[in-house]
């Protein structure tokens, strides 16, 4: 068994194994990075260090968020504190949906290249309940 944390970015879900995830938080005041990748928001303090935010949404590339210039208090953006490794960085996405636990061989793989982006690959599919979750196998920040 496997648990993955569901989250929505557009109108796809998409799920990350819950191992990799330390925390989730509101949405925060981010502070700019001078000449920092496209993919990157900003940076923030946590846990006594300095953590980038990757905006999921360019990742995948769609425009910003409805919520993205609204007061952070009523904004449904939430941060996935990621751990990979050595890699930590935080993961801006439009909300949670929710913690699933699965097996292994519900995730579907298909024949075709699962690399989305040099910073996304994707290990499969998940039908559930007639919803298809992309399962995300590695992410990364870029440097």
């Amino acid at each position: 068994m496997i648990d993955l944390i569901v989250f929505n970015v557009g109108s796809s879900r998409y799920a990350l194994n819950i191992e990799n995830i330390q925390r989730i938080i509101q949405m925060v005041e981010l502070t700019e990075i001078p000449n920092a990748h496209d993919l990157i928001d900003g940076m923030m303090s946590y846990e006594n260090s300095v953590v980038k935010v990757l905006n999921f949404r360019k990742v995948i590339g769609l425009p910003p968020h409805e919520d993205e210039n609204k007061d952070l208090e009523n904004s449904s953006l939430k941060l996935l504190f990621y751990e990979n490794g050595s890699k930590r960085f935080a993961i801006k996405v439009d909300s949670i949906d929710d913690i699933v636990h699965i097996e292994d061989s519900q995730i579907m793989n298909s024949d075709e290249e699962q690399s989305i982006s040099e910073y996304l690959e994707l290990s499969g599919v998940l039908d559930l309940e007639g919803v298809l979750i992309n399962v995300i196998k590695t992410l990364k920040i870029p440097s």
